[in-house]
């Protein structure tokens, strides 16, 4: 079915050409279904979430429930991937949860009140022992949700707004999980276990189902990727959607324009997160790079060895995890920029500065009453070595 909106075309810095599903919601606004490399694919998430607005505009919304809505958001209110893979998880448990007598997905959106949101709070906490960050992810994605629910006039208040769940609350019994911070040289090692020649020699945890032969990784030398996660500071999704043409080891510079999310990349900033910027690369890294080959077949500078984008859940089955092994280091991803940030910080490095390179504000001051002056990127390679 033809549609009166067409994708819209952008050039990314790198150069690249992707498309951009614009459309206008059912509230009148102009939303984004999400960014494709190819113009089909694009026009079909446009296609999509029209089909998805017109299948519910006739439908009787009065005395939805919020279970019955939740099952139509998705379509009515498209989120990027990741988001909406967020969204999905976090509600599923939140509607679960009993109130007053009945899982909140039973009960009519337009009775719900803050009463219930606190309600549900409490169960999450003295119940199901969540953290206080776990129980903020299921307030948020149910405050998000109701916010969209107002617009389409199926829920009068947002009843999730502004209950708060304090990190002091006595409830709380699960502290929050704290990132572990490693030194670069244990991120180095870590980095190293994962050439081939190592890999090669590496057990894998399960033996074959069969034979029962011991069965070891394959020799692919994947130190360049992991060593770039570990020293540039960069997010996992950031690595996978980096491009050749992002790397110039005689500046000394990654120039990051996007990330990725189950295979699917997206150039650009989100309303939730800088992706765009530069990232120093550190003399350790630079050798790595150095003797890393490139892929033609790709514009990937990191890619699979079919040349696709990665997938998280296949990145750290194949690559992640064997370096675990191998090491005897159970670093996690996101603690590779935990500890960038812990250890710059305490040599010194300009805070201001190293925001800009995390493209994360460090903390209020920083991102309110300061502006980085773009002096300490030797200072920062020095520091990692």
């Amino acid at each position: 079915m033809k549609r009166r909106e067409s994708p819209l075309k952008r050039v990314n810095p790198s150069g690249e050409t992707v498309w951009v599903a614009r459309y206008t919601g059912a509230d009148g606004k102009r939303r984004s279904a999400g960014t494709r490399t190819l113009k089909r694919e694009a026009q079909d998430l446009i296609d999509a979430a029209y089909e998805a607005m017109e299948a519910t505009s006739g439908a009787d919304l009065e005395g939805m429930t919020i279970g019955e809505y939740a099952e139509l958001w998705p379509d009515r209110h498209p989120r990027p991937a990741q988001t909406a893979a967020s969204h999905r998880s976090r509600l599923r448990a939140a509607l679960a949860i009993p109130v007053e007598g009945r899982p909140l997905a039973a009960w009519p959106y337009r009775d719900l009140r803050r009463r219930h949101m606190v309600t549900a709070i409490d169960h999450m906490l003295r119940v199901e022992g969540r953290a206080q960050k776990g129980a903020i992810g299921l307030r948020n994605s149910l405050s998000a949700m109701t916010e969209d629910a107002i617009t389409d006039d199926v829920a009068e208040v947002n009843f999730a707004k502004g209950a708060h769940v304090r990190a002091n609350d006595p409830r709380i019994r699960k502290p929050a999980k704290k990132a572990r911070i490693w030194t670069f040289d244990q991120l180095r090692e870590f980095a190293a276990a994962a050439r081939a020649d190592v890999r090669a020699a590496t057990p894998k945890p399960e033996p074959h189902k069969q034979t029962g032969a011991t069965l070891y990784y394959s020799a692919v030398d994947y130190e360049a990727v992991v060593a770039t996660i570990c020293l540039a500071n960069f997010r996992i999704g950031e690595v996978f959607a980096l491009l050749r043409t992002e790397l110039d080891l005689q500046a000394g510079f990654f120039y990051p324009t996007g990330t990725a999310y189950e295979g699917v990349i997206t150039r650009g900033d989100t309303r939730e997160k800088k992706h765009e910027g530069e990232n120093p690369i550190a003399p350790s890294l630079a050798a790595i790079l150095r003797d890393y080959p490139p892929r033609i077949d790709t514009p990937l500078l990191f890619p699979t060895p079919k040349g696709t984008c990665w997938h998280d859940s296949t990145f750290r089955r194949d690559v992640w995890e064997p370096a675990q092994i191998a090491s005897g280091l159970s670093i996690l991803p996101h603690e590779c920029r935990h500890s960038y940030v812990t250890h710059l910080r305490a040599a010194g490095v300009d805070p201001a500065d190293l925001a800009a390179v995390t493209r994360h504000d460090v903390d209020t001051a920083t991102r309110h009453y300061t502006q980085p002056l773009g002096e300490s990127m030797d200072q920062i390679r020095e520091a990692i070595g």
